[in-house]
């Protein structure tokens, strides 16, 4: 056991099977007592719920560390790590409604009276006074009576920030019950237009409790609320806040990184009495920041509940939000051949989205699809021949919009294709080709909705073929304009446009803005740099994505954080590398940023790696963009990074991994990969975590891994430190995943965990977690070592090349419920021996 640094593991196995006899034979017991009028009373049956088969969420896991507990073990986890969070939730049915007895089972070594939260159907029963047993081996029983309603209830004990916590629960006993099948539904999310404030980033010492977030005690505490908006405008903001401390309470305003101004927040007397305030601001279609940050200690005491924005729409359940829309070239229509699908290594079909493409060949071929929406914006992925000694083509590719042809596309396949052995080269005598496609991207004239939009070889489009996997429409939004209080770099000799070196006016404009706290402005245009440029406390604005590139050249480009708070914003970071040279630092964005730091609507592609975070970073938050294809990462929290999130990325055409948080010989802390997708990664996995402390994957989508890869991998690997705190992987869709690697001449799961060289111990919570169409195993757990305290809660495992889960010469325990398995190629769980121990929850079905 884990509480307070107490490990007693003393195996009286004897005692222990009695234990379990005797308590087996009264799961069910029958009471017997006298009526008022003398005659015999009606049977009142009582059950006993095992807490290990129970929902666990927040940090509680199950142990068996300590003897005596009945079933297959007890629940932990209600340290002061988990304060808060940690709960175990029963779900009963009830014959009628009615109170009830509740006997709790517990141990509690502490040597003082701990106290935890029951909650019946949601409502808070009080604080339950649990006194200290002689140790952790010593089990006692408390009895309170709460009321039950007919039919289905919960039964929840939770750790809340009100408790002292830091106590093992058992069993309970509840008498005319019977158990239930399945969690409580999920809440209801509230309107659309109405964004939680607990579920948004927040900095600068700012917390969570009790589902507002509050300390906003000092300057720089803030709460950044990310929204989705169907129009641009002057919009009204509502913010719904307390504020316990008397005075009013000013916080400064931004909206997508641009100071809008402040909002006074007057005491509403009390903690709980809300109250709100209306604010006008102007919000861009689509995605926004806007920020509440604290200026000095006047805002302390203040609550904030939610934000309600007029006209706002809401984000992607899993995955990103994004403003276009993909189109399948398999969907569409065409006259040429349509390959795949096919998942086999070193092929075109294996790296295609949905692992189908369309291929023309010949003069004539096309394939045409009906715009969903308006558009004015075309991205095309693609592969073509690479030239015969490497190093790409430059041809061209037809666009016709309502059978007339709109314009000439000008593709290129410098920037695929790379051969030979790991980390690869673009030397084709290799063998052994893969990274077939790229991306090109084009602003052109609008396409009304409903519009036929074409891709076709033509005459003069020269290439022996082009495979089309997909396009994404988008409306683009006019060039931004320059803030106020901003120098542009063409103050300081940057010329968009004409091929020469910019690197020099960036800087200089960047010494100025550091100098005078005025911000940096790089208007619409391409603009080359052939180094890249160290930032800090600077705020950095390009016109939009589509509108300001910034075009490395020689390897070089970027921006490296040297520790200070930046802002950067609505730019395109292009690189030139032509295949992955890990002795060149080659990265759109790399560096140390501190706590504050924005980095918002930026595109970068054609680089080594789209962002790689270094140890030193705190607090920073990254929102609202694309990465696309890079020779290694996407995304990469290296060794050290703290309290930092990501959200509504989306990568696609990876290197290596596309999301990870690699805590190389220092553990990353406290971080959210949450809202994002992630597409076919060549190599990798679509969402990666090896070792940390208390870091999470939730809410996304990862689609068609290629080799050596996971879906979600969480792992030791790569002289990672050991986990800690609690790992979460919650509310994630994984489709298509997991692949072959043939230098182990072993496949990964759509799901793997993976223990290299040393155990993981520390608590995994799965929870609400959807596999579909695995390639090989659904889950695979791995290798040689011990997995314990991994919890899996409401995953479905819709499809397996093998099995549903995998265990792979690891031994462990683990709890399993409401786990569902189903179209396996080998059966639902593979377990030699038994060596890994599962511990069965209710709800599972298919195996």
């Amino acid at each position: 056991m884990i509480v307070g640094g107490m490990s007693m593991r003393r195996l009286e196995g004897l005692a222990r099977r009695a234990v379990a006899l005797f308590m087996a034979c009264c799961m069910l017991l029958t009471f017997w007592g006298p009526s008022a009028s003398g005659e015999a009373a009606a049977t009142v049956t009582a059950v006993m719920m095992e807490a290990e088969q129970a929902a666990l969420s927040g940090g509680a896991f199950v142990d068996n560390e300590h003897p005596g507990y009945t079933g297959s073990g007890f629940v932990a986890g209600f340290t002061d790590n988990n304060k808060g969070t940690a709960a175990v939730t029963f779900t009963m049915n009830a014959s009628a409604a009615g109170e009830r007895e509740v006997t709790l089972r517990y141990a509690n070594g502490t040597g003082v009276t701990m106290t935890i939260s029951p909650y019946v159907n949601g409502v808070k029963m009080g604080q339950l006074a649990l006194p200290p047993t002689s140790s952790w081996s010593e089990w006692r029983t408390v009895t309170e009576t709460y009321a039950f309603r007919s039919g289905s209830n919960t039964l929840q004990y939770r750790f809340t920030a009100e408790d002292s916590g830091n106590v093992n629960l058992d069993h309970v006993v509840i008498g005319d019950i019977m158990p239930g099948t399945g969690p409580e539904p999920e809440p209801n999310p509230g309107p659309p237009n109405r964004y939680e404030a607990e579920a948004q980033f927040h900095t600068g010492g700012v917390s969570c409790v009790s589902g507002a977030l509050e300390h906003f005690d000092a300057a720089g505490a803030k709460v950044v609320f990310t929204v989705n908006l169907s129009s641009a405008g002057q919009k009204s903001v509502v913010l719904r806040y307390a504020k316990s401390t008397a005075g009013t309470g000013s916080m400064k305003l931004q909206v997508n990184g641009i100071d809008a101004g402040s909002v006074q927040l007057p005491s509403t007397g009390g903690a709980e009495a809300w109250a709100e305030t209306a604010t006008q601001l102007p919000l861009r279609k689509g995605l926004n920041t806007i920020t509440y940050e604290a200026v000095d200690r006047s805002a302390a005491g203040v609550r904030m509940d939610a934000l309600t924005v007029a006209d706002g729409l809401p984000l992607a359940e899993r995955g990103a939000t994004v403003p276009y829309q993909e189109l399948e070239a398999e969907t569409g229509t065409t006259n040429a051949v349509t390959i795949g699908p096919s998942r086999t290594y070193l092929t075109v079909e294996a790296e295609s989205s949905g692992r189908q493409a369309v291929k023309l060949t010949s003069t004539g071929h096309y394939v045409e699809w009906t715009a969903p929406e308006a558009a004015n914006a075309l991205v095309v992925r693609y592969s073509m021949p690479d030239a015969p000694q490497g190093g790409g083509i430059d041809v061209t590719l037809s666009l016709y919009v309502n059978g007339v042809k709109r314009q000439t596309l000008d593709v290129s396949s410098r920037y695929a294709w790379t051969y030979g052995s790991y980390p690869y080269n673009d030397n084709p005598a290799d063998g052994g080709a893969h990274h077939f496609y790229d991306e090109s991207r084009y602003l052109v004239d609008p396409i009304p909705a409903g519009a036929t939009v074409r891709l076709q070889k033509d005459a003069a489009d020269h290439a022996d073929y082009y495979t089309i996997d997909l396009i994404n429409l988008e409306m683009v939004a006019p060039a931004y304009t320059k803030p106020d209080h901003f120098v542009s770099i063409t103050d300081f000799g940057a010329t968009a446009n004409d091929h020469t070196d910019d690197t020099a006016a960036i800087r200089a404009a960047i010494q100025h803005a550091e100098a005078t706290g005025s911000g940096v402005w790089i208007p619409a245009g391409t603009f080359r740099m052939n180094d890249r440029v160290n930032v800090s406390n600077v705020h950095i604005r390009g016109a939009g994505m589509w509108h300001t590139t910034l075009q490395g050249t020689g390897g070089k480009g970027g921006f490296y954080g040297t520790g200070g708070k930046v802002y950067i914003a609505d730019l395109s970071m292009y690189g030139d590398a032509l295949y992955r040279n890990d002795a060149e630092d080659h990265a759109g964005l790399e560096g140390r940023f501190a706590s504050g730091s924005l980095i918002q609507g930026v595109w970068i592609e054609h680089m080594k790696v789209g962002i790689w975070l270094n140890g030193g970073t705190d607090g920073l938050y990254i929102v609202d963009g694309r990465v696309r294809n890079t020779w290694a990462d996407g995304v990469n929290f290296h060794g050290g990074v703290k309290n930092t999130t990501i959200s509504h990325f989306h990568v696609r055409n990876t290197g290596d991994d596309a999301f990870a948080m690699w805590s190389d010989g220092v553990p990353n802390e406290n971080n959210l990969f949450r809202y994002n997708t992630a597409q076919i990664p060549v190599l990798a996995n679509t969402f990666a975590i090896y070792g940390g402390k208390d870091n999470k994957v939730w809410d996304n989508l990862g689609a068609d891994t290629v080799t050596a890869s996971a879906g979600i991998a969480v792992s030791t690997r790569f002289n990672a430190v050991s986990f800690s705190g609690t790992t979460e992987i919650k509310r994630n869709t994984l489709l298509r995943t997991g692949g072959y690697e043939p230098n182990w001449n072993t496949s990964f799961g759509g799901l793997w965990i993976y223990a290299e060289n040393q155990s993981i111990t520390a608590p995994i919570l799965i929870e609400q977690v959807d596999i579909l169409d695995s390639t090989y195993e659904g889950v695979k757990l791995s290798y040689n070592q011990r997995i314990q305290h991994i919890a899996f809660d409401r995953v479905t495992i819709d499809g397996a090349g093998t099995h549903g889960i995998y265990f792979d010469t690891v031994t462990g325990l683990g709890t399993f419920s409401n786990v569902v398995i189903s179209g396996t190629g080998s059966g639902p769980v593979h377990n030699p021996g038994q060596a890994f121990q599962i511990v069965r929850g209710p709800g599972n079905i298919g195996w």
